[in-house]
């Protein structure tokens, strides 16, 4: 038996040979064996506790937080930085910084505020960003890496300034700067169609761009408490519809041999669109190496090998990520799908049919190795969220097809947007119903 045990899994390591340095890796960084260099922290000629202005350039997706008051959290790369002296210095690093929503907000629609008294505002945040911020800074506890550590977080009062081209001539700052203000551009008036849909398109926004800014507190809550909170983070379950589809409209238009190209442009200008997370950034090399394999007509003898390059690859270019919760649910749950899918559906064979089976075998795989990253961080456990993820996932996936052709068609037919947003609504009165069906269902609290 021990050496049937043994010959079976040193087959194993010879189909997959990159998991073992890769689980390897997980275990020394996250027991503080290996340190982490995280992003470069804010480095200027005085501390950073008497910084009260700075400029630099958004390099992250604004993220609203439950914390400090309805914030958006962003990243600025910095520039130069000044006291309230007055004293100016060169900076350099990437400091953490909470926009209150009152000044983000100012652009999206529904959301006015009388503060503003009828000023016309002047800047659009968003990734690529040139900004001046009028700031207040705080300390705070950062327990990345597995050991408690000081970092200074930075309280935006005021906006001076957000430019994405040169106030003298007008032109983008570069080529980048102005791809990047096209996307921002591009989001916003997304976000503005999208909220003429009311509900529905909320929850179009939040799945297609990572914006939640528009899904009621109380979905929200049930989706966590229904053990779905997955489907509303980008990850590899909306890049790989995108990918399908794309796929398949590759090969009705453009035939066989050249769909992968086009599933590869298009999965790419998604991620252009949505934004780098680390969920979203794992699905995305994952996507590459499949859409490469059948390019170059590449066997790939395990996924789970190709999920293992996946980590390596992502911890040596964005090693901060690793202790985001994003990425740990993320690559979690795809390693128990891939490792216990299979064994798990024999045994539900003998009780459900052969579809209902594999949903539940994958959705039981994914809880496998996430209880425990749920359990370290919201100190609870949700049953029911096997049986959810199974039964909701079907109408996600088509409620997101519905969405793409509705999106399309209100492009071309823009007076028939209402009636798509009439008929979206109707599919998410479903959609909310189920979810909130199973966030009733008790939760074992640790």
């Amino acid at each position: 038996m021990v050496k049937k045990t043994f010959a079976f899994f040193l087959e194993k390591m010879r189909e997959t040979p990159l998991v073992l340095p890769a689980v390897l890796l997980a275990a020394f960084l996250y027991s503080g064996v290996l340190r982490v260099n995280f992003e470069k922290p804010c480095r200027a000629l005085f501390p950073s506790q008497k910084i009260s202005w700075f400029s630099g350039t958004v390099v992250s997706n604004p993220v609203r937080v439950s914390g400090y008051k309805n914030s958006y959290r962003v990243k600025v790369k910095l520039d130069s930085v000044r006291t309230k002296e007055g004293a100016l210095s060169q900076a350099d690093g990437v400091a953490e910084v909470f926009v209150p929503a009152s000044l983000y907000e100012i652009y999206s629609p529904g959301k006015l505020y009388s503060a503003w008294r009828g000023e016309k505002p002047k800047f659009l945040i968003d990734n690529g960003a040139k900004v001046e911020f009028e700031v207040t800074p705080k300390e705070a506890k950062d327990y990345r890496g597995g050991a408690s550590r000081t970092k200074t977080e930075f309280h935006v009062k005021k906006i001076e300034g957000c430019v994405w081209r040169n106030s003298e001539d007008g032109i983008a700052r570069n080529i980048f700067a102005r791809i990047m203000e096209v996307r921002a551009l591009s989001r916003l008036h997304f976000t503005r169609l999208m909220y003429a849909w009311g509900k529905a398109g909320g929850m179009v926004l939040a799945l297609l761009s990572g914006s939640r800014e528009y899904l009621s507190g109380e979905t929200s809550d049930a989706f966590r408490n229904a053990g779905l909170s997955h489907i509303l983070a980008l990850s590899g379950m909306h890049l790989s519809l995108f990918s399908g589809m794309a796929f398949f409209l590759g090969k009705k238009t453009f035939g066989k041999r050249f769909a992968p190209a086009f599933e590869l442009f298009a999965i790419m200008a998604f991620f252009w669109f949505a934004g780098k997370s680390p969920s979203l950034f794992r699905a995305l090399i994952c996507s590459l190496c499949v859409i490469f394999s059948a390019i170059f007509h590449i066997r790939i003898k395990s996924m789970l090998n190709v999920l293992a390059f996946s980590f390596l690859l992502h911890t040596a270019i964005f090693p901060a990520d690793m202790f985001e919760l994003g990425f740990m649910l993320s690559y979690g749950a795809l390693a128990g799908i891939l490792c216990f899918n299979e064994p798990v559906a024999r045994i539900f064979s003998r009780i459900f049919p052969y579809r209902m089976k594999n949903s539940l075998a994958q959705s039981a795989g994914a809880q496998a190795f996430t209880i425990p990253i749920c359990l370290k961080f919201f100190k609870v456990i949700t049953p029911i969220g096997i049986v959810a993820s199974a039964a909701v996932s079907p109408i996600v996936t088509l409620f997101v097809y519905v969405s793409l052709a509705f999106i399309v068609l209100s492009l071309l037919c823009p007076f028939l947007a209402p009636i798509f947003g009439n008929v979206l609504g109707a599919f998410y009165f479903v959609l909310e119903k189920c979810v909130f069906l199973f966030a009733k269902f008790p939760r074992l609290k640790i």
